[in-house]
């Protein structure tokens, strides 16, 4: 509730994020935002901004896997 991720990029690596509890928003490029849900998923590819807001009412939970 609260917590955030602030936007960020990887310069070799891609991350897949698999939302199993409670909600947020996405925080992407050019300051846009994308709702982001437990049952949701979302790949970000090299160099891709990417970031993450608790704006729920309860515990956010993902999966973050990076390759």
């Amino acid at each position: 509730m609260g917590a955030s991720q602030p936007r960020h990029t990887h310069e070799a690596s891609e991350q897949i994020w698999y939302a199993t509890k409670g909600s947020g928003k996405l925080l992407l490029e050019n300051d846009t935002t994308k709702p982001f849900k437990a049952g949701d998923v979302v790949r970000f590819a090299d160099k891709d901004v990417h970031g993450l807001l608790n704006d729920g009412d309860e515990e956010f939970v993902y999966v973050s896997v990076t390759a």
